[in-house]
């Protein structure tokens, strides 16, 4: 995950937990995370610094809120990657029924 806007979070989204993320790999170039998101709860408010792609790994629904006030769902199928380019401010909630897992490769370089 790039930067986390903890107050953010704080002020607008603490109704909500976080869900699970593990770092599996960064170096100058590249940051490798793993997210395990189940029902009800939500990345926390951040800000993606860098392109990235998104590598779904489960079925499942996210909610997304961005800072200029819009929304959209996506719908997870397991092998669908989605690229995605920076800079992107961002919440997503897990509005499904089931844990939402994806895989997230950020390019910094």
């Amino acid at each position: 995950m790039s930067t986390k806007l903890i107050d953010k979070t704080a002020s607008q989204a603490a109704e909500r937990g976080i869900g699970k993320f593990d770092l599996l790999h960064e170096d100058e170039k590249t940051r490798i995370t793993h997210w395990v998101i189940k029902p009800g709860e939500q990345t926390g408010w951040h800000l993606h610094d860098y392109d990235y792609v998104t590598i779904q790994q489960s079925t499942g629904r996210l909610f997304l809120e961005h800072a200029d006030g819009s929304t959209r769902q996506v719908d997870y199928t397991p092998g669908v990657a989605r690229a995605v380019s920076a800079p992107v401010e961002h919440n997503a909630i897990n509005v499904g029924d089931v844990d939402i897992v994806v895989l997230e490769v950020e390019y910094k370089k």
